[in-house]
């Protein structure tokens, strides 16, 4: 009868201490950093474009997280990386489009205690898609317009084209994420990358494929700069 209440009574204690372990590893996977950033990326300002991203850490790997980033773009055409030629000359120049990007992150540490997000070196990669509505004028030349009382008029001008622009694409990405504060981010990445593009233009051929950063590039290219974010908890 005695052993009988002594096995009993280990075995309650066997369950009393699974049940606390349990409850002491729930409280521990609870404490893992989790949260999300809110991060914009400036440099594609030049461009008319609007660049946001959300970046979430995953509870259960603390070295990895996942981003979404929504592209708008709206606004004059830049062409930072090729200088103006007078025989190619573009009037008028807007750009409207849109963009998706995701990434996934490895970070080389986990967060420390108390920090919702990884700082330090991490590597990643990205897949893209672009959209493009690009309006321009060019060659000067006389042509006829339909005016007031939509009669024909002789003008000499520029003629207005319109371009489309699909592109998509991958790149891998090294970089290196600061903080500034509890609550701010810095974030300074470079990589390289492929992408496709498929143009359909009124003026015969595609006007924007002169370089890296113009709307209609392919192949290779090199993503490089920085971004801002605020840490939500």
């Amino acid at each position: 009868m005695g052993r009988r209440r002594i096995g009993s009574r280990q075995a309650g204690a066997r369950w009393v201490g699974s049940l606390a372990l349990g409850l002491l590893g729930g409280q521990v996977q609870g404490q893992t950093p989790s949260g999300w950033a809110f991060k914009v990326t400036p440099q594609h300002l030049v461009l008319s474009g609007f660049w946001i991203e959300a970046e979430h850490a995953c509870p259960r790997h603390p070295t990895q997280t996942l981003t979404l980033g929504a592209q708008v773009y709206w606004g004059p055409t830049g062409r930072p990386d090729v200088a103006d030629d007078p025989n190619r000359r573009r009037y008028n120049e807007l750009v409207r489009g849109a963009g998706l990007q995701a990434q996934h992150r490895f970070y080389l540490s986990a967060p420390r205690a108390g920090q919702a997000f990884a700082t330090g070196l991490y590597v990643g990669y990205s897949p893209q898609v672009q959209y493009f509505r690009l309006h321009f004028g060019r060659n000067d030349q006389w042509h006829e317009e339909i005016g007031p009382g939509d009669l024909p008029y002789l003008v000499y001008g520029p003629l207005r084209y319109r371009e489309t622009v699909l592109r998509y694409g991958v790149a891998a990405q090294a970089g290196y994420q600061l903080a500034l504060a509890s609550w701010a981010l810095l974030d300074v990445y470079a990589g390289v990358g492929v992408r496709k593009s498929h143009s359909w233009s009124t003026f015969g051929e595609s006007q924007f494929q002169s370089g890296p950063s113009d709307y209609a590039h392919q192949g290779v290219y090199f993503p490089a700069g920085f971004k801002l974010g605020v840490v939500l908890q």
